[in-house]
């Protein structure tokens, strides 16, 4: 009876010891499956951040420049509005890129061609007369309207708007006046002015924030460490680009393009060890912690012939 007792007593611990080194290994597989888990989707939500802020990104920055067949440079535009939009191109026509202007990154503000055109149905009687545009056109009380015959072309603020009929009147503008009286199948476009800086979010981690016109910053991509910008300027002579890091001090002259170099992080630590990641200045960097990180660029080249002339 003692003999059968020890027996089934030893075979008793050695069933509960397998069961804990099974329910130990179940654990760690569990374990490391939340983890591998966690990575990938660490790993698909940052490369969607990086597509997302690419998608926007050159959205905003394809209409750089954009003046429909109006052929002069933006000297010759007749800027009569009081809005964002005319106070950027007042003192510069070109992308303004701020350098460190948060952590080591860059800001940018531009004019950019977001929406479609409307056409004018009927000729202006006089300069000061509406614009009446055909039915169906999505522009809205204060949008900064660019018009042109392809000879003449003014920036202007819509006053109101009742009926389809445009109105400019001097309360938004500097002058009521429009340089020409514009005929029927002239074109008009709004036209928007966009930033994008890089500051700390609700989560207190940075993240890509956009703005439009004179409304308030909103965080557009979070989790973004950095933001460069590069201006890409043709040397005439030898006809190559070169890149340069934004600044207030450049001859923009030569501009053609532009490159953005973002690095995106994963919001949390999902690596069991710090990564090597690029950074923007193309080195290889061991991360402070143990988020996943994510090095992306964008270039976009300038289609209108706003900067470079021949």
């Amino acid at each position: 009876m003692k003999y059968q007792a020890g027996v089934s007593l030893v075979q008793l611990l050695i069933s509960t010891m397998l069961g804990l080194l099974l329910s130990t290994a179940l654990l760690n597989m569990l374990y490391a499956t939340i983890l591998s888990n966690q990575l990938k989707l660490a790993i698909e939500t940052v490369q969607e951040n990086s597509a997302l802020a690419g998608y926007f990104l050159r959205r905003d920055l394809n209409g750089i420049g954009f003046k429909s067949c109006f052929e002069q440079p933006l000297s010759h535009l007749n800027i009569l509005s009081k809005g964002s939009v005319a106070g950027l191109l007042n003192s510069s026509a070109y992308p303004q890129g701020i350098k460190n202007q948060y952590k080591q990154s860059d800001a940018i503000s531009f004019i950019t061609a977001l929406d479609a055109p409307a056409e004018l149905i009927n000729d202006m009687a006089t300069v000061h007369a509406s614009v009446d545009l055909a039915a169906k056109t999505k522009l809205k009380e204060g949008q900064e309207i660019l018009i042109t015959d392809c000879e003449s072309a003014d920036l202007f603020k819509v006053s109101s708007i009742w009926n389809y009929r445009l109105t400019h009147d001097a309360i938004d503008n500097v002058d009521a006046n429009l340089s020409v009286s514009y005929a029927r199948g002239s074109l008009v476009y709004p036209l928007t002015r966009i930033s994008y800086k890089l500051a700390k979010g609700v989560s207190g981690r940075t993240g890509l924030y956009r703005k439009v016109n004179s409304s308030r910053y909103q965080e557009l991509i979070p989790n973004v460490q950095q933001m460069r910008i590069f201006y890409g300027l043709r040397n005439k002579l030898e006809r190559k680009v070169t890149y340069q890091r934004a600044n207030a001090a450049l001859d923009l002259s030569s501009l053609v393009s532009l490159r953005i170099e973002l690095v995106l992080m994963s919001a949390r630590a999902v690596l069991r060890h710090k990564m090597y990641y690029q950074n923007t200045v193309g080195e290889k960097i061991q991360a402070s912690d143990k988020r996943f990180y994510k090095y992306h660029q964008l270039i976009i080249a300038l289609r209108n012939s706003l900067y470079v002339q021949g």
